[in-house]
């Protein structure tokens, strides 16, 4: 057996550059940031969704107990906001997955529409804190 000949024949993992950049320095794939920034949005999406369908589940419950609810207009007005701001920071996920980080004009845009999601998921976090808070439980009589 020849080594020379065994070594030529050992497969070799070439990365695709079609799609991929190469670090040159330690040779390593760097990976896309539109697919990190589209799994983010996808992840955050998920859980709008889960809180949003919570908050509408809170809004039916307090419309079928008014007479009863102690907090009736301030858990109305709460769960109100905390359903517009989710659909607005919604749309802003959308809108911010249309964007190409790579490219120079884009990304200032993706950042500024980024920037807005976040503030809007602080407000809904404070406005679920404070329906939380004074809760959808009816008054025991």
């Amino acid at each position: 057996m020849d080594i020379e000949n065994d070594l030529d024949r050992t497969p070799r993992i070439v990365a695709s550059t079609v799609n991929r950049e190469i670090d040159p320095v330690t040779g390593e794939v760097i990976p896309d940031v539109n697919i990190y920034q589209q799994k983010k949005n996808l992840s955050q999406g998920m859980m709008d969704l889960a809180l949003l369908s919570a908050n509408a589940n809170q809004l039916r419950y307090l419309l079928e107990t008014f007479s009863r609810h102690p907090y009736y207009y301030f858990s109305l007005v709460f769960i109100s906001l905390s359903l517009i701001i989710q659909v607005a920071v919604g749309v802003g996920l959308i809108m911010n997955s249309r964007y190409d980080v790579n490219d120079r004009r884009e990304i200032c845009k993706a950042n500024r529409i980024n920037n807005m999601v976040t503030i809007g998921i602080f407000f809904i976090t404070l406005v679920n804190v404070l329906i939380s808070a004074f809760g959808v439980a009816p008054r025991v009589s």
